[in-house]
């Protein structure tokens, strides 16, 4: 039986993967677009917001994320990045899998 990768370790590995998110917006959109159009299930409930697609519990496991030191917001002059920390680099790639093929602009 294949093991399920909790949601929150699955954004990780999306993180991981494009190396860095430019905002939170661009990170929901992105989810948003992998869930409904690449049919990857990360089992999250998206409303239409101001800005685009939003999630309260993908906001909640970004908290989280954050909170375990697994991903970091680099805040600069006028933007914020996100990327996986050493740590998080080392989770997501203990989790195995590619999601290259998954790719979408961002």
């Amino acid at each position: 039986m294949k093991e399920r990768v909790p949601e929150p370790l699955r954004v990780l590995k999306v993180i991981h993967e494009y190396g860095e998110v430019k905002g939170r917006v661009a990170l929901h959109r992105l989810i948003y677009t992998l869930q409904t159009n690449k049919g990857i299930n990360f089992g999250y409930r998206f409303i239409n917001y101001s800005f685009g697609p939003y999630s309260k519990e993908l906001e909640e496991d970004l908290k989280l994320l954050e909170s375990l030191n697994l991903i970091t917001e680099v805040r600069g002059a006028d933007s914020v990045v996100i990327k996986a920390t050493k740590k998080g680099m080392e989770v997501a790639n203990s989790l195995g899998g590619d999601l290259k093929k998954w790719k979408v602009p961002i």
